[in-house]
């Protein structure tokens, strides 16, 4: 059973009694029958691409502010 706290968002596999949240004590949380499943990992050439990208933008900042 997963379980989720429509206060604070809170989600995970167990709740306190009574379907209390854990995070924050609210009892209006959501039962789902199914688990919640966890992101994958980012593809590394979105990394790179990321990396170049915030490279780019340092580079032409660097630029304006010689100039």
């Amino acid at each position: 059973m997963a379980y989720h706290c429509k206060d604070c968002s809170y989600r995970g596999t167990k709740s306190g009694q009574m379907g209390e949240c854990l995070a924050c004590g609210s009892y209006n949380t959501v039962q789902r029958s199914m688990t919640f499943n966890e992101q994958p990992a980012p593809k590394k050439w979105r990394l790179v691409l990321l990396f170049a990208l915030w490279g780019v933008l340092i580079a032409m900042v660097i630029g304006k502010l010689v100039h």
